[in-house]
């Protein structure tokens, strides 16, 4: 039932764009053609660009809105749209313009070609840029996802560890030890590889020593000294940080 609701909403959200431009291009050819213009060529010309640049609105909303499966993705390609109707206004304006202008006075078709294929080019090149950020900002979402991965796992991973502590000052540790993490800069840095690698090794020997105490009964000593060891760990971590965020500048 589920899968049949998805499918008639996809099919729904694709049928509406279609609608909307073969409406705007229908009610277009019925002005043009029922105003009793000039068909000369200005008037040809002005009716092929706007006619183009109709029906170019779903050249951009399959750019602007292509793997748009989150609000985010939905929300970068709005200027890609924006853009691409502003185009189109401004080109049917023109072309309307021009066809009434040709009404009275006999205008080059020079003029015409120029003023659309600009506003074309225009549209183009805006279009382009404009995905072309998208792609970027993208780009910068997903590296930023990646460079901030590890601490963000290492938080889960010891939210996840406090309640197998048994020990009360143990688990205190582990407590602290996850506020730590909870207020360490999520973003790394190239040159903390090593370091982050020390810290997941020791992350682990705090896990099997955990683990060991609680089934086994074993010294919690060794559990506090792997979590102390993870303590200078995270503040060597954050200290470097600093230091090659400073550097950088």
């Amino acid at each position: 039932m589920n899968k049949l609701t998805n499918v008639t909403k996809l099919t729904k959200d694709k049928v509406r764009p279609v609608l909307i431009l073969a409406i705007v291009f229908v009610v277009f050819n019925i002005l043009v053609f029922v105003i009793p213009f000039r068909r000369n060529a200005v008037f040809w010309i002005t009716y092929v660009f706007a006619a183009v640049m109709i029906l170019a609105q779903a050249a951009a909303y399959i750019i602007a809105f292509r793997n748009a499966d989150s609000l985010r993705r939905v929300f970068l390609g709005l200027p890609i749209m924006k853009i691409s109707l502003i185009c189109l206004i401004a080109q049917l304006a023109v072309s309307l313009a021009l066809m009434l202008i040709s009404l009275f006075i006999t205008i080059p078709a020079w003029i015409a070609v120029i003023l659309c294929v600009l506003i074309f080019a225009f549209a183009a090149i805006a279009v382009i840029a404009a995905d072309w950020a998208r792609d970027e900002i993208e780009k910068i979402d997903v590296k930023g996802a990646s460079e901030s991965s590890f601490i963000y796992q290492l938080r889960a991973d010891l939210d996840s560890l406090i309640p197998r502590v048994a020990d009360g000052e143990l688990r205190k540790k582990v407590e602290k030890l996850a506020e730590e993490a909870r207020y360490s800069d999520p973003v790394s840095a190239v040159g903390l590889e090593e370091l982050e690698g020390k810290i997941a090794s020791a992350f682990a020997s705090l896990k099997d020593s955990v683990v060991s105490n609680s089934s086994n009964g074993s010294d919690p000593a060794d559990c506090s000294g792997a979590a102390d060891e993870l303590s200078f760990l995270l503040t060597e971590r954050s200290n470097q940080l600093r230091v090659l965020r400073h550097s950088a500048r």
